[in-house]
């Protein structure tokens, strides 16, 4: 990429970060509004890290977060692009299989071992498995898009509606640059917090710029919500647990902050299952492979790698990500504060 062009970039993402304060309905003075613009945050990060009482130079800021897409370079495409990546990933780690690619609403077998090339095979496969998943392969984030596909009691279920084949027919032909996969289902202690989602762990890993050593600086674990309903998506109203890098034991759980007020939750606040205080299972097994896929990978600076622990205690990537948000992460600590993460976006011009 020239300089010119990520120059380009970099003023645009500066637009877009005030037009969409301005388009928010974040209750803020302008006064603060604006200061929180001039140093790079939307104005509901004042509220989500109490930017009244703590300073804001420890924090990474919501247009600095823009900036951490051009870590990776032109290598980014590998983690934007979930074919690329699961094709590097797979022998290294669980990936979900990914049966058939869609694209301007036809399907394309891709997995061998399972043919699924129109839509009287895709409910076949649904009626087999119980449930599958219709996700774009790029230009997505944060769960938009998704479609949990299932058969319960004789019924066909498309992210909980009751469709038809016509119906089918109809979702499938309107997407495009999409892949079939198979539903990973996760464990009993993810799945007694709230069962209508697969609950992910966020997990960042960066490379040190001097000694080229991997870390693993901070991890969460995000949980679906009512208001997420399929998904464990943070910016739809999912929650945010803190995960001690350690120990893999959960801390209290918030959500974005509502009616700029932050909530923390020691049990989810729908099916009251605890969350402060469990422990994620074979933690240390998570972090070593996670370590060994990263090492294996030196091109790719900087991770947030989704993990899954499986019903089977199997620990599988979901996805990978190249320009991880970061608000999930700084509402429980300032990233700022831990020099290597401080040095290493410094290295990288991010601050």
């Amino acid at each position: 990429m020239s300089g010119l062009h990520r120059r380009y970039l970099l003023l645009r993402s500066k637009a877009a970060i005030v037009v969409e304060d301005m388009q928010s309905n974040t209750e803020i003075s302008l006064i603060t509004r604006m200061k929180c613009l001039s140093k790079g945050f939307l104005s509901r990060s004042y509220f989500l890290y109490d930017l009244e009482n703590k300073n804001y130079k420890y924090y990474l800021s919501d247009y600095e977060r823009k900036k951490t897409r051009f870590i990776n370079e032109e290598d980014a495409i590998i983690l934007n692009n979930k074919i690329i990546f699961d094709s590097m990933a797979r022998d290294r780690i669980k990936t979900p299989t990914i049966y058939s690619i869609i694209l301007n609403g036809k399907i394309y077998p891709y997995y061998n071992k399972v043919k699924i090339n129109n839509s009287d095979e895709l409910i076949d496969q649904i009626k087999k498995e119980g449930k599958i998943v219709l996700k774009p392969y790029i230009g997505a984030d944060g769960g938009e898009g998704i479609y949990i596909c299932e058969y319960i009691d004789g019924n066909l279920l498309f992210n909980g509606n009751r469709v038809e084949k016509v119906d089918i027919d109809k979702i499938i032909n309107k997407l495009n640059k999409y892949i079939v996969t198979e539903y990973i289902e996760q464990h009993e202690y993810s799945s007694t917090i709230f069962p209508d989602s697969v609950n992910t762990i966020r997990i960042i890993t960066m490379e040190d710029p001097n000694t080229q050593e991997v870390f693993m600086p901070i991890a969460i674990h995000r949980i679906g919500t009512s208001r997420t309903k399929n998904v464990d998506n943070w910016d739809k109203g999912g929650l945010s647990a803190k995960v001690d890098i350690d120990t893999g034991i959960l801390g209290k759980a918030t959500c974005k902050p509502i009616n700029n007020k932050m909530k923390w939750y020691s049990n989810h606040p729908d099916t009251n299952a605890q969350i402060e205080g469990i422990e994620i299972p074979s933690w240390d097994i998570i972090r070593e492979k996670i370590f060994l896929l990263a090492q294996s990978m030196p091109f790719l600076k900087y991770v947030g790698w989704d993990v899954v622990v499986t019903k089977n205690s199997e620990v599988s990537i979901i996805e990978a990500n190249n320009c991880s948000g970061v608000n999930v992460l700084q509402v429980h600590e300032p990233l700022l504060l831990d020099e290597r993460i401080e040095d290493f976006y410094e290295y990288y011009k991010i601050i």
